[in-house]
């Protein structure tokens, strides 16, 4: 594997980065020198992706794995040198919606990628009943105004900035929490593991609207709670019927790995 390396250019995914790094066995570096016949694993391409061409466009030889987390309605899917990049090298991405769209456009998907996350233990006392952690729109805000209207007794947080972008200080407060929300920003049908999965790492209860993505939703279904009224779902009895646990997660979805690396051998050949 001396001839891959894993490149990050955007501090959200450096947790995805690092454990991509020990289950690849493959380097995890901090500076982009280009180097003949080398292959680049690279989270957050969009960020430097003129760069990216520029590099390539002057030495054929070296190659890039770009890892795709954003959704069909994303704005980064405008930049026409990421797409650029996602047409001339392999793409690994995160959810069979969005692999389906970068294909009509004639992205290279080769692979999926699973967001994994180191596990974390909580000594501490979960003080948040429900937290939610992302970008501002109408329907996050109005929920959360329905939950802490519904439920004064109840310790509601929603970080509804990038307050909380830097990874430590995320795991921080979701070691705090009881229970996750994943409230999507997009209709797009995708279920925004993202976010959940990285719940899930810090021992959080995750509760998700529906994606619509019926295959996606049953199976995370044995993890999460699923429903689509998030403001009732705390509200109606229940049975706490045991999820499976992360550790779990992650040793179910990293058999795509197996295929990925079979991606990367024939790159190398070629």
């Amino acid at each position: 594997m001396d001839t891959y390396h894993i490149l990050n250019f955007h501090q959200i995914f450096a947790e995805n980065a690092h454990c991509l790094s020990k289950r690849l066995g493959v380097d995890l570096i901090k500076d982009f020198k280009p180097t003949d016949g080398h292959i680049y694993i690279i989270f957050g391409a969009h960020e430097q992706a003129l760069t990216l061409m520029a590099c390539q466009s002057q030495n054929r030889t070296i190659k890039y794995i770009i890892i795709n987390g954003e959704p069909p309605q994303s704005p980064v899917l405008r930049n026409k040198y990421y797409l650029s990049l996602m047409k001339n090298n392999i793409v690994w991405d995160y959810h069979p919606t969005s692999t389906a769209h970068l294909k009509t456009i004639g992205a290279r998907v080769w692979g999926q990628y699973t967001f994994e996350f180191p596990g974390f233990k909580n000594s501490t006392e979960r003080e948040i009943d429900i937290l939610f952690v992302g970008s501002s729109s109408p329907r996050r805000e109005a929920i959360r105004d329905m939950l802490k209207n519904k439920y004064p007794n109840k310790n509601i947080i929603f970080h509804l900035d990038w307050s909380m972008s830097d990874p430590s200080k995320l795991t921080n407060e979701l070691l705090r929490a009881k229970t996750v929300l994943n409230i999507p920003y997009y209709d797009s049908g995708i279920l925004e593991t993202h976010r959940i999965n990285k719940a899930l790492s810090c021992g959080c209860e995750v509760v998700s609207l529906y994606s619509g993505h019926k295959p996606t939703d049953d199976f995370y279904e044995k993890y999460i709670y699923l429903t689509h009224d998030i403001v009732d779902f705390f509200n109606e009895e229940r049975i706490d019927e045991e999820r499976l646990s992360y550790p779990n997660l992650m040793t179910t979805l990293s058999t795509s790995l197996i295929h990925n690396k079979w991606v990367m051998s024939e790159l190398v050949k070629n």
